[in-house]
């Protein structure tokens, strides 16, 4: 990506957004959440693309990957006051509509649209797919690990409250990740966010998460519950096996 197409991209994703402004209570703050969001988001996209000793053009395209990623989310929070997809509408795939509405399939090249729309379009599935190939890949997970950084900062755990689903207890001490729809509880989601944990591919995130503090905030507001102590031995052990340290 060239450094007139990144401003082009950034400019008119600005545009966008303030189109979606609105007097309406509920709605602006998830529409100035997400502008934030995207924002932040791009730079740790970028951090991360030099991190991995990305060349400067694909440095520009992973930061614009992290800027348009969540693209979908305002029209989404627009239409149907909410940002949960399976209420709604899928907003990766959404997300792409309106930059193709946009006409960035023809304004970028055609290689840098492919990796744009994909990693646009696959943030937020459950998994990459699995014959993208190597490049489509690369963006695939620089997305979803920037992604998920961010939201954890976005969504601090709330005290304990009505405790864990034993299902989903079972499946962090098996070190599988979990299905947000499977969720019932505030705690729950807790669940979710250190399953998370494993599906983040590189280092980096990781590091960045564990550093600031989000895995032990997270493991302290667990509730009381006889799988909590196996959990936090669980992801610390896995935490400190990733980045290669002692738990």
């Amino acid at each position: 990506m060239k450094n007139t197409e990144q401003a082009d991209l950034r400019q008119w994703f600005a545009g966008y957004v303030k189109s979606f402004y609105t007097a309406d209570a509920e709605i602006q703050p998830k529409i100035v959440q997400k502008e934030e969001h995207s924002l932040i988001v791009a730079g740790l996209c970028r951090d991360l693309a030099v991190s991995l000793g990305l060349d400067a053009a694909d440095v520009l395209l992973a930061e614009a990957v992290g800027l348009c990623h969540d693209v979908g989310r305002f029209k989404q929070a627009t239409l149907y006051r909410t940002f949960r997809d399976h209420e709604s509408v899928d907003h990766g795939r959404l997300g792409v509509e309106e930059m193709v509405a946009a006409g960035f399939a023809d304004r970028l090249s055609a290689p840098d649209w492919k990796t744009l729309a994909f990693a646009v379009r696959w943030h937020n599935a459950v998994a990459l797919p699995l014959a993208a190939g190597e490049r489509l890949t690369l963006f695939g997970r620089i997305i979803r690990d920037s992604d998920k950084l961010d939201i954890y900062r976005v969504l601090p755990p709330d005290p304990p409250a009505a405790g864990c689903s034993p299902g989903l207890e079972a499946a962090i001490l098996a070190g599988r990740s979990i299905d947000y729809q499977k969720v019932k509880t505030a705690d729950d989601r807790k669940l979710v966010m250190l399953g998370w944990l494993y599906d983040i591919h590189y280092v980096w995130t990781l590091r960045e998460i564990v550093g600031r503090g989000y895995v032990s905030r997270l493991l302290a507001s667990l509730p009381p519950s006889p799988a909590r102590p196996e959990i936090c031995r669980i992801i610390n052990g896995f935490t400190a096996a990733k980045l290669g340290c002692r738990p």
